[in-house]
């Protein structure tokens, strides 16, 4: 089967790493090929891409509208040198650049909340969770498939032991996603982080992540204005092997999103053998309960988020954090959100 996967960028998001994996696995069954519209690329990420795939960058100017018939044209081409059996795109917007190939189009929506513009023109629509396959169907009514997000369960080093010492230990807690607050919810972190460290809280957060240099600008100003500047680490961008080595040092993972369709970061979270905190939304809810583990917090609630902090700090303080469920326990229940699975699940539906 010759396959085309397409997308606008290929930076660091949940998504684009997510893309990534898919196709290096895919490659061993099929002719895969990659199109990256957009010149906005992390060639580090690139170069994790199997020698067997074949990639096709456009490099256009993000938002150059003269451009696009360039592109148009360009891409027609591979599609008439490559002649797939499937164009998978990754953003609905890509539809125009391939009304002529309608019938061999997939699209893949990885969030809620985004853009319906060009949904009811692809042959077959999948969803990454429940939240999103209803986001759909309330807001255009086409049912979509859903087939879970995957990431590479066995290469997520795990934390095994869950000893601390609040008085010679400091408790530290990452939040791992681009800089990007109005969904993210990086603010909502900052903010409990105050609370608690008001209450004489030993913590630390590091926010693992790059993004806009204003929205770092504005995080950093908001950690000075609640006192907790030196209580906040801004590590910016990591590769995906310093997360599946170092991911486990921390003693809990947060995600206090706004809106999610998904939530990678949880899984690596579970993966690396945490505790884990999310926002009682969406996608992540739907992993939360699937899992049987975890704890839910109420969304855009610092206050709540702080409480769900301190009984995870309180259970490693007491030692009894293998009573209860913050943790995954059982990480063969990971399975069902393996990479393989997922990749597995859309070569056997890409068949329409």
């Amino acid at each position: 089967m010759k396959i085309i996967h397409v997308i606008f960028s290929l930076n660091t998001g949940g998504s684009e790493t997510m893309l990534i994996d898919i196709i290096n696995r895919q490659c061993v069954e099929g002719s895969i090929s990659l199109i990256v519209i957009n010149d906005k690329i992390n060639y580090d990420l690139l170069n994790t891409i199997d020698k067997r795939v074949n990639i096709y960058l456009t490099k256009r100017k993000e938002s150059n509208k003269i451009q696009l018939l360039t592109v148009f044209l360009k891409i027609n081409r591979i599609i008439a040198l490559i002649n797939p059996d499937v164009i998978h795109c990754h953003d609905s917007n890509l539809f125009p650049f391939f009304i002529n190939h309608r019938k061999k189009t997939c699209l893949t929506v990885h969030n809620v909340k985004l853009s319906t513009l060009f949904l009811k023109k692809y042959k077959r629509l999948f969803a990454v969770s429940t939240a999103v396959r209803e986001d759909i169907k309330i807001r255009i009514g086409i049912p979509a498939q859903i087939i879970y997000n995957g990431i590479e369960v066995d290469q997520y080093n795990q934390r095994i032991t869950y000893n601390f010492n609040r008085e010679k230990e400091v408790f530290n807690i990452a939040l791992l996603s681009r800089l990007f607050p109005e969904q993210k919810g990086q603010h909502i972190a900052i903010q409990s982080i105050s609370i608690l460290v008001k209450q004489n809280f030993n913590i630390k957060l590091y926010l693992i992540g790059d993004g806009n240099q204003d929205e770092l600008i504005k995080l950093q100003k908001l950690a000075c204005e609640c006192g907790v500047e030196n209580y906040i680490n801004f590590l910016g961008q990591k590769n995906r092997q310093w997360i599946k080595n170092n991911l486990k040092n921390y003693h809990l993972l947060i995600q206090p999103s706004l809106y999610e369709g998904f939530g990678i970061t949880i899984l690596e979270g579970f993966a690396c053998g945490l505790p884990v905190i999310s926002s009682d939304i969406d996608g992540p809810k739907e992993i939360i309960e699937t899992l049987q583990s975890g704890l839910l917090a109420k969304p855009n609630d610092p206050v709540d988020l702080a409480e769900k902090i301190s009984l995870v700090y309180q259970s490693y303080v007491s030692n009894s954090l293998s009573g209860n469920n913050y943790v995954l326990k059982d990480k063969s229940r990971l399975k069902i959100f393996d990479i393989q699975t997922t990749s597995k699940t859309y070569m056997d539906n890409y068949h329409f």
